[in-house]
């Protein structure tokens, strides 16, 4: 009976040991997923800002590039896309 309740207190151990880690690690992943979350978010809304400053022609590529934090490469490449919307 002892030995087994030996067994017993050890299986705990390692299993609140195993759960404490496991959660951990959630916990871990969920941070890392808001992190990410937050930055695709971010760089979500500069997408939108410049795509509204090329449509009401708000300044030059790279004062629009400048303003909201993007490469001007990217902002070449949304006035593209936008011209190309606009003569479907």
């Amino acid at each position: 009976m002892v030995e087994t309740q030996k067994a017993v207190e050890t299986n705990k151990k390692f299993y609140l040991s195993w759960s404490l880690h496991d959660t951990d690690v959630r916990l871990e992943g969920i941070r890392i997923g808001e992190k990410r979350g937050k930055k695709e978010g971010m760089n979500e809304a500069k997408i939108a800002n410049a795509r509204n400053f090329l449509a009401m022609n708000l300044g030059t590529h790279d004062q629009i590039a400048k303003g909201v934090g993007l490469p001007i490469e990217k902002i070449e490449e949304l006035a593209a896309e936008m011209a190309k919307e606009a003569t479907l």
